[in-house]
């Protein structure tokens, strides 16, 4: 079958200034905390903020607002999309850019099959999971697994449409199977989603845990600062004789 995933698609992981470099169970974790962990913090009114950072911003901006100011650039949409891969609406944002580059280059009768193994790889890679479980997997493994047209094909991918696969039937011919990196590397997510699970697990008692520690420390410095006085004690009929 010509072109039907013999040769893999390029690995999008380690490009200059991903963000999704994740190689460990370790790394994927601490990149998804530094995302979404909650913090508190006391304003000058006494309200008390809980927020999390969020993804990382691109000139000071949301990067979703961002990305509303160059999404007719196709370049310029997928590069800013990739960097803030694993986030769930990268894939989607990286997926629209691939497939703009691709009608442009049909329209202009130039070669576009690297572009459209590349769009199925990404959808290919983010069938392994959904939001909350993909961006816990190093990306670097599921980049590396083996998610050929011919395996995975394209009917069960979300990412794709109609489109999509009338043009990788063209160039590729019928796959062998339909399928998603869920369904071929199931016992590898179920291992991951225990592992997952058990982290969640263990983030969730470690913030609480630090917010009732926090508050505890707030009501002793409270109750420190600002002591009740005693009310003054009556003198009795010998105070008043004997000046006590």
């Amino acid at each position: 079958m010509p072109g039907s995933g013999e040769t893999k698609a390029k690995s999008l992981c380690g490009s200059p200034g991903s963000t999704s470099r994740s190689a460990t169970n370790e790394e994927a974790r601490a990149l998804d905390r530094a995302i979404w962990d909650f913090s508190t913090r006391e304003e000058p009114d006494g309200t008390i903020i809980t927020q999390a950072p969020g993804p990382a911003p691109e000139n000071g901006e949301f990067w979703s607002h961002a990305l509303d100011r160059i999404k007719d650039d196709p370049d310029q949409r997928y590069a800013m999309a990739r960097r803030h891969l694993p986030l769930p609406a990268a894939w989607r944002e990286m997926a629209i850019a691939l497939r703009t580059k691709i009608r442009t280059a049909r329209k202009e009768k130039v070669g576009y099959e690297d572009l459209l193994r590349e769009l199925h790889h990404l959808a290919a890679m983010a069938s392994y999971a959904g939001y909350g479980i993909i961006q816990r997997v190093p990306y670097a493994r599921v980049a590396a697994l083996d998610l050929s047209y011919d395996r995975v094909g394209f009917d069960q991918l979300l990412l794709l449409g109609a489109t999509d696969g009338k043009w990788m039937r063209e160039l590729w011919g019928e796959p062998s199977a339909h399928s998603t990196a869920a369904v071929l590397y199931a016992d590898m997510l179920a291992a991951d989603l225990e592992r997952i699970d058990a982290d969640k697990e263990r983030e969730d008692a470690e913030r609480m845990e630090l917010l009732f520690g926090e508050l505890s420390s707030k009501t002793r410095v409270e109750s420190r600062a600002d002591p009740q006085p005693l009310p003054p004690k009556r003198r009795g009929l010998l105070g008043w004789l004997f000046g006590r």
